[in-house]
């Protein structure tokens, strides 16, 4: 089998191209926000941006048109990641998947307010992450 070596595992060439969609992450840790960028990419997905302030989501979603947004609901700036998803949703009906360290219980009733929407709780598994943009970029085309 030929293909790309990930960190995740060893990706078919094939999904490579099923996987170009274009992802902007929100995510207010540089560190985990680069890290999140660099597996991505090693999956084959192309990174638009990585935004750290939740005044700068739509501009850079504007800007870069994605086909998907990860977004921290904890983020710098006067809102949060659940504000910023709502500014998107009121132009876009792009998916969007909340990755936090926040259980989805404690902020569900305001992530309803964004449906459709995937979370997953961090620490999370890459290869978790990868189905869900996955289901999500598929189920919106």
């Amino acid at each position: 089998m030929t293909g790309v070596i990930s960190r995740a595992r060893l990706v078919p060439e094939g999904e490579i191209l099923e996987k170009s969609a274009r992802v902007l992450i929100v995510e207010d840790e540089p560190i985990l926000g680069l890290e999140l960028k660099e597996d991505l990419q090693d999956l084959g997905y192309s990174v638009a941006d990585v935004v750290d302030d939740a005044d700068m989501v739509l501009r850079a979603f504007v800007q870069d048109r994605p086909d998907v947004v990860l977004m921290d609901i904890k983020l710098h700036g006067f809102r949060d990641g659940v504000d910023s998803a709502l500014q998107i949703r009121g132009f876009y009906q792009t998916p969007i998947v909340f990755l936090s360290s926040y259980a989805e219980n404690d902020v569900g009733e305001r992530l309803h307010r964004v449906e459709p929407y995937a979370f997953l709780q961090k620490p999370f598994e890459l290869e978790r992450l990868q189905q869900v943009i996955t289901s999500m970029v598929k189920g919106s085309s």
